[in-house]
């Protein structure tokens, strides 16, 4: 089990964070100290133009035509350099690129490029949380948990109860977790919470909170949130909520309904072949 809830954040994160991000956040009022006033860039406010680019690139975007919305954000950029949406944009679709994209070389390229966007982005509007937040989930796919927990934490700073941000946290903490109970999965818990709190119909933070519980042994209240955030995608379902609600199903003795999720889970055809050889052996044991 442990090695499958692993597994199953590295999943979510990479996969549902930034889709909750497209959109430019509401104006913010940093708690954190200000850049000196000598070296802080500063950011340009939209032409016409530029507002036309943004908002094509954040169409494309919602739409899945990622390649589109890199080509729209990269012309708004062309337009105007200092404006820090369009980075931000170019940073969600260089983002996406490399979260689909099959080769290991082009994927790192890809990460690389929406760093540098991020990263430019933040320097042009320190207060963009949502570029942080979205840098976080980069420096998380990559493996880099260090600079993934220190970029989440100052955009919980900017912004204390943006709910997409303490569920990338949680997930940090629950990836930094030996899979058992203990001081760091209890913070994931507390990070899945706060999430929950500030969105209740925030179904991943669920399925986070449900993987907790997995760790703890404590099936049924596993059952409880794993059973909530697959009921919270209604149609729009994933095999790692899924694969958390099988276990907490197993757990709890329920093998009938465990099994038909597990073969649901299988029905995916997720490309892992590690994820899928812990589907099949509790799949062999769930009887």
């Amino acid at each position: 089990m442990r090695k499958s809830a692993g597994i199953l954040v590295t999943a979510l994160c990479g996969a549902l964070v930034l889709s909750a991000c497209d959109d430019g956040a509401p104006p913010i009022t940093p708690t954190g100290p200000a850049r000196p006033a000598a070296t802080a860039a500063v950011a340009s406010t939209a032409s016409p133009q530029v507002q036309a680019r943004i908002e094509a690139a954040r169409s494309a975007y919602r739409a899945g035509n990622f390649q589109q919305a890199l080509s729209e954000a990269q012309e708004g950029i062309k337009l105007d350099n200092r404006n820090a949406d369009v980075h931000y944009l170019a940073g969600n679709a260089f983002n996406q690129l490399g979260g689909i994209t099959p080769d290991a070389g082009t994927r790192a390229s890809l990460f690389q490029n929406a760093v540098t966007s991020y990263q430019r982005a933040i320097e042009l509007d320190p207060r963009k949380d949502e570029a942080l937040t979205n840098l976080a989930t980069v420096h998380y796919q990559n493996g880099q948990l260090d600079d993934a927990q220190k970029r989440i934490e100052q955009a919980l700073v900017i912004n204390p109860t943006d709910a997409t941000s303490h569920y990338v946290l949680g997930t940090i903490f629950l990836q930094r977790s030996p899979g058992t109970a203990g001081e760091t999965t209890d913070k994931a818990a507390k990070e899945f919470e706060a999430a929950i709190k500030s969105d209740p119909n925030f179904s991943a933070a669920y399925t986070g909170l449900a993987t907790v519980y997995l760790f703890r042994a404590d099936f049924k209240n596993a059952l409880v949130n794993a059973k909530k955030g697959v009921d919270l995608r209604g149609a729009q379902q994933d095999p790692f909520a899924l694969w958390a609600l099988a276990q907490a199903q197993c757990g709890t003795g329920d093998t009938a309904n465990g099994s038909k999720t597990l073969a649901a889970v299988l029905a995916f055809n997720v490309p892992d072949a590690r994820f899928r050889g812990e589907v099949q052996k509790l799949q062999a044991g769930c009887k």
